[in-house]
């Protein structure tokens, strides 16, 4: 019989070394009783409690394709630890042919193996359920007494012997300064980089990143107010931030949690990385500009060839974001919403799929070339030919057949097939997206768009299939139908009609751009395009 093994460890008290174990003594159970492993499913840090596990999922979906017969736990509670949970997908799998057992164990199949393994799932529920209670009842004497429950140190704190903070005289003060430096302006990207460039670290030697400060500002730890679930005390551990430093620091994150933050700015620009100019073939970034008589803002891509190296000559030297998104956006949708687009798509995987591995093609011929050799040696014994030559031939092609129909399961394991239904399905998914919001605009963008490419006369959108592109001319642009995201269009008439192209929006005028040199700096270097000193 075909087996798969399943290995669990939870985050409370087991390691990696538990997980070597139990495949150990799991393998060592199907070596006794002649099973074959096809593969292998572990679950690291997670609790059976429940069943969102990702690997305990994955099995269960790989048991409907047939591959294998038996899961081979530790023990039950590896398995699950909540009695409905088992019993729910102790059923699900016995619908495929499927049959979980203990390696640790010893159930029978008899109506005595029926009450000994729902008294085990009973007791490991309970186990799990009293270690749980245990471990709050635990936690809350300790918080009484403001003391350190477990998990990782605060930063800016040690735990002395008795388990009671106490201030650590290296990080406490990085902890004042980081409250001081964003009270006095800073941004937290300031703060990073200046910390970053101290050579100062987490409390796992990590270097500091924006996370870690939002969680330092935001921490009442550090005005001595101890908190566990719902036990609050106040001046239970010695503070090292001024309650009316800390009060202000609230204040101003609140205050600029309102606008969009600074490091994120640049993520809002959708085309990054796939927005090319057709002049120069050079890559265009986004940027911000605002107008010097009403302040507004505006956001542009641009030529990274008609700033700093006026290398390009490109007619427009800048293109307005929103009207060339909700272009890209809606042409990605027509796609979509074309019936023949998705069966195109469709037919296209599945010819892939069928030429992707060249694993599975060769095993098969090898399996068809043993069945035949079995065939002919039987055929040779029912003619009399029968003697230890033939047999142990016999003996050979029989293994060889077992041995080729288990690397054919174990390849198609790590290599699951997808039916035309998934695709087809995960195709019409995309129709009902809100294109209003941004992180669905990212996401039609990101799988459907290799390219947009900017000429003077019109837009080339380059699709992620063969042969997959659409042109679009700028007087197209204004019929886009994402009003709710689109910019404002700020064009004068004069500019509008020395080119009709203006009249769309999409081309800023030179004259009302004031541009952010900083921002546009640290875009062009994140990105890389080019080193600037």
């Amino acid at each position: 019989m075909k087996a798969v093994i399943y290995a669990r460890y939870s985050s409370d008290s087991q390691r990696e070394e538990s997980i070597e174990g139990q495949i150990r003594e799991c393998t060592d159970y199907c070596e006794k009783n002649n099973f074959s492993i096809v593969g292998t499913y572990i679950d690291r840090a997670l609790s059976a409690r429940t069943a969102n596990r990702p690997e305990f999922q994955r099995m269960v979906k790989d048991s409907a394709k047939g591959l294998f017969d038996l899961v081979i736990v530790w023990k039950l509670d590896r398995f699950a630890r909540d009695r409905y949970d088992s019993a729910h997908y102790k059923a699900q799998l016995k619908k495929y042919g499927v049959k979980v057992l203990s390696a640790r164990e010893n159930i029978s199949d008899g109506p005595e193996g029926i009450i000994l393994e729902s008294m085990l799932e009973g007791m490991a529920e309970y186990y799990s359920a009293e270690l749980s209670e245990k471990v709050i009842r635990g936690h809350t004497e300790n918080a009484l007494k403001c003391k350190y429950n477990g998990g990782t140190p605060t930063f800016g704190y040690l735990i002395d012997k008795s388990k009671h903070y106490e201030t650590d005289p290296h990080t406490a003060p990085v902890v004042l300064e980081i409250f001081q430096r964003y009270d006095r302006g800073e941004t937290m990207k300031q703060i990073r980089d200046y910390l970053n460039g101290k050579s100062v670290t987490t409390v796992r030697g990590k270097p500091i990143d924006l996370n870690f400060l939002s969680g330092i500002l935001h921490n009442r730890k550090f005005i001595g107010e101890y908190q566990y679930r719902d036990i609050t005390i106040p001046d239970g551990i010695p503070a090292i931030v001024p309650k009316d430093l800390f009060d202000r620091v609230q204040e101003r994150m609140a205050k600029n949690k309102k606008a969009p933050a600074r490091h994120k700015a640049e993520d809002d620009y959708l085309l990054t990385t796939k927005l090319f100019c057709g002049t120069c073939k050079a890559m265009m970034v986004g940027e911000s500009g605002t107008s010097s008589s009403k302040g507004r803002k505006y956001r542009y891509y641009r030529c990274v060839n008609t700033k700093k190296r006026r290398t390009c000559n490109a007619k427009h030297k800048a293109v307005k974001k929103a009207p060339l998104e909700n272009a890209v956006v809606n042409a990605v949708m027509a796609k979509l919403m074309d019936d023949s687009f998705v069966e195109y798509i469709a037919d296209a995987v599945m010819e892939l799929q069928g030429r992707e591995s060249t694993v599975l093609p060769a095993l098969r011929k090898q399996l068809a070339e043993t069945e035949k050799g079995i065939t002919n040696m039987l055929n040779a014994i029912q003619a009399g030919i029968l003697n230890d030559s033939t047999k142990r031939r016999l003996d050979e092609l029989e293994g060889a057949k077992q041995d080729i129909e288990l690397q054919i399961i174990q390849e198609e394991m790590k290599r699951p097939q997808l039916s035309r239904e998934d695709v087809t399905y995960w195709l019409y998914r995309f129709r009902s997206l809100d294109v209003s919001k941004l992180e669905e605009r990212r996401v039609l963008i990101d799988s459907f768009v290799n390219s947009v490419t900017v000429f003077d006369d019109y837009i080339l959108i380059t699709f992620n299939y063969r042969n997959g592109a659409e042109t679009i001319k700028f007087e197209d642009l204004e019929r886009s139908d994402l009003k709710s995201v689109g910019g404002p269009a700020c064009v004068d008439k004069k500019d509008a009609g020395k080119n009709p192209a203006l009249r769309c929006g999409i081309f800023a005028p030179k004259s009302r751009i004031s541009l952010k040199k900083k921002n546009y700096k640290e875009i062009l270097e994140k990105l890389g395009s080019v080193n600037l000193k």
